[in-house]
């Protein structure tokens, strides 16, 4: 199975180059899944004939200059994996083709459970302050009950490339917090060091960078504190994953958080902090869903929260609870979808990227039909398309996922987290270990390495996770695996630093996630998301911690100056 499919690469880079050399726009011809296609993309396909006892597979495709591409191979009798099963690969045949059209029908939602307004009322005091090294006093509950299980090593580094062309930098542009009995931030008073892990927080057994404090907020299978002293009905969520966080009133935010349970235990739950900081409300937004992994923010203020099965869905999620959640049609008839992104320079159009994780899966690309950008345009009409690498440098986009699939299980395999940011699309491979940063507006991409060397302390030798922007330039990364799992971040240049990093034995092949800021990226919010637990992958296991800058900056902000 795998050779045949190599096969069918080559013979799609053949038909790629083929098309490239002919005269200009060539059309090309395909049939994909019992569909006749026809665009500017280059879709070949594999073909059994039907009926047929021969042991070859043959591949072909039409350009527009009448040139037709065959490719032959023998039959293999190995029976494939479980990743290589339920492709669906069918005829295609270079004929006249049918215009191509686009869906026009949103999924039946599930039955959901209603979801009320925040209930809570903005706090009067402050929350407990930390201590100076930045401990909440009763954070030993976090402390281990067991150790975990021995480590395993990763898997073996890829070949390095360039690092990946990023936009600019633009340092010491943040604007400072300025609240109540604050002091406003100067030059003089910076004391955060990016990539200087030489706080040691021992009770806690992380290590985070000089200049910062941080405090646990929330434990799975706990209830939370409010900051009038109630406590919430419900539990923090186990498992916490994907994250993001929306303003809210008053000066306040809500922090949205995924729980990737399995087995309909998962769902969306939502955490609401006044203008102080202080968490007021919690309660859950969506119910009944499996493995909700993470997901992204959309141009009109909504999360879409991603299940990371075979038949997962995307759902599209009211912060605030007062509409009930729905599944959109990005997620077409299901996969192990991972990440969302938004390039929304169009606000009238807004263009969405959901990566799978799955070896064999396709990144997708929808566009919705153009009209005012609302809750609605997740559920309307608009065309799907899939990421095809063509080579070591370009790109493009095909109607037929299984191209797609074929390209993805070669070029990037198991995709994991995904943002956009002014006409560059960024996205993480966990099996090569590679970051891609996507020109969308001339089809070319380069590559970086994730786990190369960072400045300064910390180490990153595991899978990338998930990928998330502050309200700057910088990029900031979790990781899945090995001894210390943390927060980094990455820089126009390729440079890397270590922001936080577990030590202690309770971390071991723990993953970071839930990682977001808040709307003046001054308070970086990140989970672990098993914490310690004594029994490794229960779903009550998990935890939530808040980072803050003690000079009160933004995260993206001026640091010290100083050489490592």
């Amino acid at each position: 199975m795998i050779f045949h499919r190599y096969a069918f690469t080559a013979l799609l880079l053949s038909a790629h180059r083929a098309q490239h050399n002919a005269s200009a726009d060539p059309l090309v011809t395909a049939r994909c899944n019992g569909k006749v296609i026809k665009n500017q993309d280059i879709l070949a396909q594999r073909r059994l004939k039907p009926g047929s006892k021969s042991s070859k597979h043959t591949y072909d495709a039409t350009v527009g200059n009448g040139a037709i591409i065959t490719s032959t191979s023998g039959k293999s009798n190995k029976t494939p994996s479980t990743e290589d099963q339920g492709i669906g690969i069918t005829t295609i045949k270079s004929k006249a083709s049918k215009s191509t059209k686009t869906s026009s029908k949103a999924p039946k939602a599930g039955t959901l459970a209603p979801s009320s307004s925040p209930s809570g009322v903005p706090a009067t005091q402050p929350s407990v302050a930390p201590t100076e090294d930045g401990i909440i006093p009763n954070d030993e509950l976090l402390l281990p009950k067991c150790l975990r299980r021995n480590y395993v090593p990763p898997t073996p580094k890829p070949s390095p490339r360039p690092f990946a062309t990023l936009p600019p930098v633009k340092l010491d542009t943040a604007e400072p917090t300025t609240g109540e009995g604050s002091v406003p931030p100067t030059d003089e008073n910076v004391t955060f060091r990016r990539g200087d892990l030489s706080k040691n927080i021992r009770r806690l057994g992380i290590r985070v960078a000089r200049g910062m404090s941080v405090r646990v907020v929330a434990t799975a299978n706990e209830r939370i504190n409010f900051a009038n002293g109630d406590m919430s009905s419900l539990p923090f969520h186990g498992a916490p994953d994907g994250a993001a966080v929306f303003a809210w009133e008053d000066g306040g935010h809500v922090y949205v958080s995924n729980s990737d349970r399995q087995n309909k235990r998962g769902g969306v739950y939502a955490m609401y902090f006044d203008k102080q900081g202080d968490v007021v409300d919690y309660k859950m937004l969506l119910s009944d869903t499996t493995r909700n992994s993470s997901g992204g923010k959309t141009p009109f203020n909504t999360w879409l929260s991603c299940e990371e099965y075979a038949q997962g869905q995307c759902w599209q999620v009211d912060p605030e609870g007062r509409r009930n959640p729905e599944m959109t049609v990005l997620g077409g008839e299901g996969g192990n979808y991972e990440a969302v992104a938004c390039d929304d320079r169009n606000p009238l159009q807004p263009i969405f990227y959901v990566t799978e994780d799955f070896k064999f899966g396709a990144l997708r690309k929808f566009t919705p039909v153009e009209g005012l950008a609302s809750w609605d345009t997740l559920n309307g009409p608009g065309t799907t398309e899939y990421l095809v690498f063509l080579d070591d440098k370009t790109f493009t986009w095909s109607l037929c996922d299984d191209v797609a699939r074929t390209s993805q299980s070669i070029y990037f395999p198991n995709v994991e987290g995904i943002d956009f940011k002014d006409g560059v699309l960024y996205f993480v491979s966990k099996k090569k270990l590679m970051l891609y940063a996507l020109d969308l507006d001339n089809n070319t991409y380069t590559t970086s390495p994730t786990n190369g060397g960072l400045l300064g302390s910390g180490e990153f030798k595991n899978s990338p996770d998930q990928l998330i922007r502050n309200e700057g330039d910088f990029l900031y990364f979790t990781e899945d695996g090995g001894k210390t799992p943390g927060v980094y971040a990455v820089d126009a240049s390729g440079q890397r630093y270590a922001i936080f990093e577990a030590y202690a034995p309770m971390y071991f092949r723990d993953k970071t996630s839930g990682l977001a800021f808040s709307p003046d990226g001054t308070k970086m919010y990140a989970c672990f998301q098993d914490c310690g637990c004594e029994v490794s992958g229960e779903g009550d296991c998990g935890c939530m911690l808040e980072f803050e800058r003690l000079d009160g900056r933004s995260f993206d902000g001026e640091t010290l100056n100083l050489r490592f």
